[in-house]
């Protein structure tokens, strides 16, 4: 069809409201062809929207012509707007606000982010106004992130619009599209100043952790360390002493683990840093062994029976390169214990005996003699089992695993030959039966 056709074309669409924004896409259209036909399309669809009955949709047609026509690079457009701001007051609230939201949307989708602003503001209902608000604000930060000029201006812009945002958690993220944009301009330290503004644990707990990945990303984290560790000190004093694990985590995660332990160091008690240890556990299991490599030999002692119990009560949740971790921080024979232990669980048994000789205290190494020889048994190997029990060291309790491990072995041999015998009896009495 020619374009005189399809413009003519268009009258048969009987409903009014969509017959309007019709004419409007084909003048956009033709505006982008450069057709002269494209002013006279937008008049036909101003004056198809003056023909609808419901004030409403005609108000959204409106809407809908001037999102075009600014797309069309006509300036009448904002005309188009401000009648339906005007036209829009002495409607009830939730209509007018739904109004304002579409046109806040359309003025965004152009890029007018200060006109965006302007038509959100005027949204009464609190939670619909924040929700536009932070779509402004996220599409401001995208456009920074991309373009190298205008960048203060969209700041402001931004800034402009938290102002007016009231509501939780929208203003909380809000505040983290201003942290990024001050990062993606180089602005790390007032970057890092906006996480202090969050009210919502959480969400200072995400922006906190997003800061870390970014500037870790950029190369620039070391430098900006003490500004961190003062943050983080502020968010404790705000959040509560629950948060300061939370904060760690973040260090660990980005891979500083020397930063993490030594935020949880400056805060006090020993304790804090088993909990958060079994917290990276939980959370980043491949991030603990390297937790566990900076710690003092007394921190990785603590740390690591706390690790251990877990991984002796899930033998499956364990983790070999967080044993080995554990293994070259500390000495402990109580450590080793329970190392050498989890080993026999594995099915380690060379391990576990290598780790039974480095232990001091015969006490201990004979607790994991004893899992060893308990461990030989159990899968057959009643000769090297006695060999195990006979190099524990204290003759009483040597002497009591080799009796406990002979009358073992005799108890199996002799229900052996009774299911032998038994089947032998029942094979001759079907021989006999024939």
């Amino acid at each position: 069809m020619l374009i005189p056709e399809i413009i003519s074309t268009a009258e048969v669409i009987r409903d009014p409201y969509l017959r309007a924004v019709t004419y409007a896409k084909i003048g956009e259209r033709l505006s982008k062809a450069r057709d002269p036909n494209f002013k006279l399309v937008f008049l036909k669809a101003v004056e198809t929207a003056k023909m609808i009955d419901d004030p409403v949709k005609m108000l959204r047609a409106l809407l809908s012509i001037g999102y075009s026509m600014r797309k069309a690079g006509l300036k009448t457009s904002k005309k188009l707007y401000q009648r339906v701001i005007e036209d829009s007051a002495e409607l009830p609230p939730p209509v007018r606000d739904d109004l304002m939201a579409v046109a806040a949307r359309y003025m965004l989708g152009l890029g007018g982010i200060g006109d965006a602003i302007i038509y959100a503001s005027k949204i009464e209902d609190p939670k619909l106004r924040d929700t536009v608000l932070l779509q402004i604000i996220r599409r401001n930060t995208s456009l920074i992130g991309t373009e190298k000029v205008r960048v203060a201006y969209r700041i402001r812009k931004s800034k402009m619009a938290l102002e007016l945002i009231t509501t939780e958690p929208a203003r909380s993220k809000a505040l983290i599209e201003i942290m990024k944009s001050y990062f993606l301009m180089d602005s790390y330290e007032n970057g890092i100043g906006t996480i202090g503004r969050i009210k919502l644990k959480e969400w200072a707990k995400h922006a906190f952790k997003e800061a870390l990945f970014f500037m870790k990303e950029r190369g620039v984290l070391e430098r900006y360390v003490l500004n961190l560790k003062a943050l983080a000190k502020e968010l404790v004093e705000k959040f509560g002493d629950e948060f300061k694990v939370e904060l760690a985590i973040s260090f660990a995660l980005a891979e500083e683990p020397l930063e993490a332990v030594d935020l949880l160091r400056k805060f006090g008690e020993k304790e804090i840093l088993v909990n958060a240890a079994l917290r990276l556990l939980e959370v980043s299991p491949h991030s603990l062994p390297n937790f566990i490599r900076v710690l003092r030999e007394d921190e990785a002692t603590l740390v690591g029976k706390a690790i251990m119990n877990r991984f002796l009560e899930k033998p499956d949740e364990g983790d070999w390169e967080t044993v080995r971790a554990l293994w070259e921080r500390s000495k402990s024979d109580e450590l080793r214990v329970k190392i050498g232990r989890y080993s026999v669980l594995k099915d380690d048994i060379d391990d576990a005996l290598h780790i039974a000789s480095a232990i001091k205290d015969e006490r201990l190494r004979s607790i994991v003699l004893a899992d060893v020889a308990h461990r030989l048994l159990k899968i057959g190997d009643v000769s090297r089992a006695i060999d195990v029990a006979l190099g524990v060291r204290d003759p009483r309790f040597s002497s009591i695993l080799v009796a406990e491990i002979l009358l073992s072995a005799l108890d199996r041999e002799i229900d052996r030959r009774v299911m032998v015998n038994g089947a032998a009896k029942g094979s001759n009495a079907q021989q006999g039966q024939k």
